[in-house]
């Protein structure tokens, strides 16, 4: 038995999405904090969950508590009303109809990820994190991903076809928030960011519809969804990437104590400036505030293990570090090495592009904020990370996609992390570190920010994530979303 969401019901409910949404005719909050919403009745609950093949959980369903959190903690509550648990394409589109006909607000979510905590609502969370196919074509050697795909089972299907495309670092982070906010990982400079390599996806926009965008057929969307950022648009249900072949790596995970910290970045950076396209790099310096900060280099270099020792030894005369290997591995067995889940927990991040090499000064502003983290209960306490950039992402123009910072040698992340039994006090030093690490290197860095690692506080996000980019994309956005349906504090 099935239930159809009507086309006059689609009707109704652009009128209360406008009068919720954008209006904000809402007084007052529920014991959870929330704003006071629209009560569905109970027929309306069971009119959603007869209409999806996936299955609706409300509060008190088995999986409701595990499936409603988000993957930063910071952001567990409240809770959403219902969580609509697609299976399908048909399902995004009856749930957000049906979301929009009861004058509630939605958010999608694919992984959980965002680090601002965007994909939770006071209303229904569409959550596609149960559709994980991913296929790929043997005679194009296109792989087509359903957004909730992670980047375990990304891998594991591109492995037997020796191909890949720039997947995330982070094992359960999803396809579609990956690609949608550009995307990067080891593999980057080599073969560009995960948005550079994609060639359609299909995205159920705020009317229900379902919409193709590629570079022929709807392209101005097509241009809008590399770079602008998940939940702005629509809610995408599937991506299709061109490959490349992936050889033999060399692998080399490096660490020092903080000592010899400027000394040792300012080698990395040397190496990563002369060195070719080929080679990636991940520099940090962190500490969980009770053991002493050390100095990480971390990456691989599309090429032989003599050739990444070479490219090693100024780094390495600099000073002998504490951990280190280089060895030659598959592409394959580098992802595993590579594959770890940060942050986690409670944490806040901040990001900038670095567009010049740091300059000694710079560096010793690193290492003087990293030593002064105050710590927390959370073992992956605070510090700074650099990824290089450049290479093949520099190469795309930066008007090409929405993704906006194509002229950085480095983007930079900063984070600190907590648990739920912190202290206020603690959480409190742990916010106002990162906040003066913001302001100490602000003189170093562009001014431009990550939009996959959104920021709450980021109050200039509209220049920081997306630059020139943000007109046009306002533009694209009016069309497709003219009600503003979709919305958060940060949405286009």
């Amino acid at each position: 038995m099935s239930a159809t969401i009507t086309r006059r019901q689609l009707v109704r409910g652009a009128a209360g999405a406008a009068g919720v949404l954008v209006a904000g005719q809402v007084v007052g909050v529920d014991a959870w904090g929330r704003p006071r919403l629209p009560q569905p009745s109970e027929r309306a609950w069971r009119t959603l969950q007869l209409s999806l093949d996936g299955r609706l959980l409300r509060p008190g369903d088995a999986a409701f508590d595990r499936l409603r959190r988000p993957w930063n903690r910071r952001y567990n509550a409240p809770p959403p009303m219902a969580i609509a648990r697609c299976a399908t394409e048909r399902d995004v589109s009856r749930a957000l109809l049906w979301a929009r006909d009861q004058r509630l607000p939605l958010a999608a979510r694919s992984g959980g990820h965002s680090y601002a905590g965007y994909c939770t609502t006071a209303g229904l969370l569409i959550d596609l994190g149960g559709m994980t196919s991913v296929d790929v074509d043997d005679a194009t050697g296109a792989v087509t991903a359903a957004p909730g795909a992670r980047n375990t089972m990304l891998y594991a299907a591109l492995e037997p076809h020796n191909v890949g495309i720039s997947a995330g670092r982070c094992p359960t982070v999803a396809v579609a928030g990956l690609a949608l906010g550009g995307g990067f990982g080891f593999s980057s400079r080599l073969l560009g960011l995960t948005c550079d390599a994609l060639q359609e996806t299909r995205v159920v926009t705020a009317d229900g519809e379902v919409r193709t965008a590629s570079a022929t057929e709807n392209p101005d969307l097509f241009w809008a969804l590399r770079g602008g950022g998940g939940g702005n648009f629509g809610i995408n249900t599937s991506f299709r990437f061109r490959t490349s072949p992936v050889t033999d790596v060399g692998l080399y995970d490096l660490t020092w104590d903080a000592r010899h910290a400027p000394a040792v970045m300012a080698a990395v950076q040397e190496m990563v400036r002369t060195g070719p396209d080929r080679l990636s790099c991940r520099m940090g310096m962190g500490t969980d505030g009770r053991s002493a900060p050390t100095v990480t280099a971390l990456g691989q270099l599309f090429g032989s293990v003599d050739e990444l020792r070479t490219l090693l030894a100024p780094v390495l005369a600099v000073a002998k570090p504490t951990k280190q290997l280089v060895a030659q591995r598959t592409f394959w067995q580098a992802k595993e090495h590579f594959f770890h889940n940060t942050p986690v927990d409670r944490f806040q991040v901040k990001s900038a592009f670095v567009t010049e090499p740091l300059p000694e000064q710079a560096l010793q502003v690193i290492a003087r904020g990293v030593a002064r983290y105050p710590g927390s209960r959370n073992p992956d306490g605070g510090g700074i990370a650099l990824y290089a950039w450049g290479g093949a992402i520099s190469r795309v123009p930066a008007d090409a996609t929405a993704f906006v910072h194509r002229d950085a040698v480095w983007v930079m992340a900063y984070s600190a992390s907590w648990t739920k039994r912190d202290t206020t006090r603690t959480i409190r030093r742990n916010l106002d570190w990162v906040d003066e690490f913001h302001d100490g290197v602000g003189p170093f860095v562009s001014g431009q920010a990550y939009q996959n690692f959104m920021d709450r506080t980021q109050s200039d996000w509209r220049a920081a994530y997306y630059g020139d980019a943000y007109g046009r994309l306002r533009a694209i956005k009016q069309a497709v979303d003219p009600d503003g349906v979709f919305t958060f504090p940060q949405a286009i």
